[in-house]
């Protein structure tokens, strides 16, 4: 039996936010750590509402986005996902930024993809089915064009550590809004990602929240020196250790640098390990590791074998020397207002 709560999210993301229609190909795809009762409620979702639902479950790979390619029928993923108006991405070991993702993208412009990369029944819940959708929309807007209209960005964490950028007039920010009925890739609501003058980024960047793949939850904090956007150096524990060898392995220097930046702001997100809900907690910042999308660097973005975000909490941001957040509130005020009743209990 699945949860009711978990039964009317999934109708939210179908109905409301893909709106399905009847008669189309709804692909899910889906590995051996996905949470079952998340696929059996989309799936029978989206057979009511009329949709030729296609199950793609596969083993986990050892990697994930190009990493993920040597463990994938790739050849036959890709036809699969040329061929859909719908692709719901639950893997835990993401294909976002994968060979399959790519083929789609470049030969299915009509594609709908929501990646929900590792989702269960309880961040489904919160993350989708709990959210007062026009409120999020007029919120994520005003913060969105504050952060579009800054030049200078200064991002500092609970430690002391500050990392600082510029932003590039014109270049585009990542802002999902719930609205997945049109083409290309969506995700939760509650971020903002983009990708800044990457040269200009310098300073430390303090990880205290998660780290993705592999990683999960952070132990103890990494320390990330950045020099003109590239990794000087990565110091702390043992997480310090993986993180830095994850991302030497590929002996590839786009690993080594900075891809994107983001802010968090979904007030039903928790710290679990999920890089897709770490990501939006409430004050976070997440910084991204590797290849860079076309979405976030057009024409064509950067290419690397792999992907990394890694999330800093209740940082304390500043646009242009105003405060933004500090101390993992928001500081600003007209966004104070906005805030309120961002969520939906049901």
């Amino acid at each position: 039996m699945v949860d009711s709560k978990l039964q009317m999210s999934a109708e939210v993301l179908v109905k409301d936010l893909l709106k399905v229609k009847e008669g189309e190909v709804f692909v899910i795809t889906a590995d051996t750590l996905t949470d079952p009762d998340v696929i059996e409620a989309i799936d029978r979702t989206a057979q009511c509402a009329g949709a030729k639902v296609l199950l793609a479950l596969t083993p986990s790979p050892d990697g994930v986005s190009l990493a993920a390619d040597k463990d994938l029928a790739v050849d036959v993923m890709s036809e699969m996902l040329a061929h859909a108006d719908v692709w719901v991405e639950l893997n835990v070991r993401w294909l976002l930024y994968s060979s399959p993702y790519y083929y789609a993208k470049k030969n299915n412009p009509r594609l709908r993809h929501m990646c929900l990369t590792g989702t269960n029944a309880d961040t489904l819940i919160r993350c989708v089915g709990q959210v007062n959708y026009p409120k999020m929309r007029e919120f994520s807007e005003a913060l969105r064009d504050k952060i579009k209209d800054a030049k200078d960005v200064r991002m500092v964490s609970p430690e002391g550590d500050e990392i600082t950028f510029q932003n590039v007039k014109g270049r585009p920010l990542s802002c999902k809004l719930g609205d997945a009925s049109v083409p290309g890739t969506h995700l939760f609501v509650g971020q903002i990602g983009w990708t800044p003058e990457l040269e200009s980024v310098n300073g430390v960047i303090c990880l205290d929240g998660s780290v993705a793949p592999d990683i999960g939850i952070i132990q103890s904090p990494v320390r990330i020196t950045v020099e003109k956007g590239e990794i000087r150096s990565i110091e702390g524990g043992t997480d310090a250790k993986r993180y830095e060898d994850w991302l030497r392995s590929f002996e590839h220097p786009q690993m080594l640098r900075v891809s994107h930046a983001g802010i968090g702001f979904h007030p039903g997100a928790r710290l679990m390990g999920d890089i897709l809900q770490d990501q939006r907690i409430w004050g976070s910042t997440t910084w991204g590791f590797g290849s860079i999308g076309a979405g976030l660097l057009p024409p064509d973005g950067v290419p690397a074998p792999s992907h990394s975000d890694a999330v800093s909490l209740n940082t304390d941001i500043y646009l242009d020397g105003k405060p933004l957040w500090l101390h993992g509130e928001i500081a600003d005020e007209e966004l104070k207002q906005l805030s309120k009743g961002l969520t939906e209990r049901r």
